[in-house]
C-alpha cells in the first residue's frame, strides 16, 4: 500500500491500482465471520488484456512498454522500504543460486544450456553486481502482470514480487517476457529498452549485462519448473513459461553476446562496442574487449 501511496503523485499513477478506502478512511477494513476476522481491501480496476494475449504488437508497443518502466522507475528511486530488503528466489541478483536446482532438469541437452548461462552470470554479472545501481523495483513485468489496451501498456499489476535489487534487473525482466513467442527476440528487447533509455537513462554497464541478465531470469524459472516437476506438482502456474522459456535460451545460445550488446547500445544511441561485422567472431571480439 505505501507503494501505490507513492506512485499516486507520478506520472504513472493511473497505470497502477488505487486503494479505496472505507467511510473511516481506512484502508483495511475488518470483517467478522464464524468468529473469525477477516481483513477487506478494495482496489481499483485496471482496464485491458494481459501482455500475452495480445496477437499482434507494434514497436510503439514495445518502445511503450519500456518509457513506462523508466518513468515508474523513475518514480521510484526515493521510495524505500525495509521489508523489500530481502532473500528472494526470483531476485535476478541472486540467479547463481540457480546451480543447486540443475540437477531437477532431467534432459541434459537442457541442463548444460541453464548451466551455462548460469555460469555466464556467475562471470560477466556477479563480479560488478554491487557497482550498478540498486532500487526497490516491481520485479515481475511478465506478460499476465502487463495490461494492454488499445496498442498501449495500459497497466501493471501484482507487486507481491518486489524487491531491493538491480535497477536494470526491471528492464532486462519485461525484456525477457517481451522476447518471448517472438522470431526476432533481440529486436524486440531493444525496442522495450529504447523506450525505457529515453525515460529513464541506463548506463553503458548496465545495457551490456541485459543479455544476460535475460537468461539469468529464464534460468530461474526454468529451474524453479524442473524443481516443482520434482515434488510431483500439477499446478500449470508452476510450468506456463517453461516451454517458451527453453526456447528463447535456445535462440540466446544462437546469440553472440556483444552482437546482442551492440544492438542495445544502437537502440538508445550508445556507441559500439565493436564496428566490423567479422569481429563478431569469439576470438576477434574476445580480443577487441581485451
Amino acid at each position: 500500500m505505501r507503494i501505490l501511496e507513492h506512485l499516486t503523485v507520478s506520472p504513472v499513477a493511473w497505470k497502477f491500482q488505487q486503494v479505496l478506502r472505507n467511510k473511516n478512511r481506512q484502508e483495511l477494513t475488518p470483517i467478522f465471520k464464524d468468529g473469525k476476522q477477516y481483513y477487506l481491501r478494495i482496489l481499483t480496476w485496471l482496464e485491458g488484456d494481459c501482455w500475452v494475449q495480445v496477437k499482434d504488437k507494434s514497436r510503439s508497443l514495445y518502445q511503450g512498454l519500456g518509457s513506462f518502466l523508466g518513468k515508474t522507475d523513475e518514480a521510484m528511486q526515493d521510495f524505500q522500504h525495509d521489508a523489500l530488503h530481502r532473500p528472494y528466489t526470483w531476485d535476478v541478483n541472486t540467479a547463481a543460486n540457480s546451480n543447486q536446482l540443475l540437477h531437477c532438469i532431467t534432459d541434459p541437452a537442457k541442463r548444460r544450456v541453464a548451466g551455462y548461462f548460469v555460469l555466464a552470470f556467475e562471470t560477466e554479472v556477479l563480479p560488478v553486481l554491487s557497482s550498478l545501481r540498486h532500487a526497490c523495483i516491481h520485479n515481475d513485468a511478465n506478460d499476465y502482470n502487463i495490461l494492454v489496451k488499445e496498442g498501449e501498456v495500459s497497466g501493471l499489476i501484482d507487486l507481491g514480487d518486489m524487491v531491493y535489487s538491480a535497477l536494470v534487473n526491471n528492464v532486462a525482466i519485461a525484456c525477457t517476457y517481451a522476447m518471448l513467442n517472438t522470431d526476432h527476440p533481440i529486436q524486440a528487447a531493444a525496442w522495450v529498452i529504447e523506450g525505457y533509455h529515453k525515460a529513464f537513462p541506463l548506463t553503458d554497464q548496465e545495457i551490456d549485462l541485459i543479455y544476460y541478465l535475460v537468461a539469468a531470469r529464464l534460468c530461474i524459472s526454468v529451474t524453479q519448473s524442473a524443481w516443482q516437476t520434482s515434488l510431483g506438482s500439477v499446478n500449470s502456474h508452476h510450468f506456463v513459461t517453461e516451454q517458451h522459456a527453453w526456447v528463447l535460451l535456445d535462440q540466446l545460445i544462437r546469440t553472440n553476446p556483444l552482437k546482442a550488446a551492440d544492438t542495445f547500445r544502437k537502440a538508445c544511441g550508445r556507441p559500439a562496442l565493436i564496428h566490423q561485422e567479422n569481429d563478431y567472431s569469439p576470438c576477434c571480439a574476445k580480443e577487441k574487449l581485451l
